[in-house]
């Protein structure tokens, strides 16, 4: 499945919505993404419902995003992600790292997250 990355902004937030496979292959591609829109003005939400497929260099652009949103005292959250995510976070062990908001692909406002 091809990968996408849409972006939305709120006032609060900016939401990545990724669709697809999302691989070596994209890697690149992502982390662009995610370099571009991350800001220390604003928290960041990855919503991940949509992705057939990630491997481990979109685990590592998920932690970097992570690390950006963390250095800059913001908020990251993934949102509603699919079960190869999920399965993914579970066998690195890393399911605890991830505040995980809702199956909702449009993700409610979450106090913790508000600016």
């Amino acid at each position: 499945m091809e990968f996408s990355c849409t972006v939305r902004l709120t006032e609060e937030r900016v939401v990545l919505t990724l669709a697809g496979d999302v691989d070596l292959a994209v890697h690149a591609r992502f982390l662009a993404q995610v370099e571009r829109w991350s800001s220390p003005s604003t928290d960041m939400v990855i919503e991940c419902s949509q992705v057939a497929f990630m491997d481990s260099m979109g685990l590592q652009v998920l932690a970097h995003a992570k690390k950006l949103a963390a250095e800059s005292g913001r908020d990251f959250a993934l949102a509603a992600p699919s079960q190869p995510v999920l399965r993914l976070l579970e066998l690195a062990g890393v399911q605890d790292l991830f505040q995980v908001l809702g199956q909702s692909s449009d993700p409610e406002p979450d106090p913790g997250l508000a600016a």
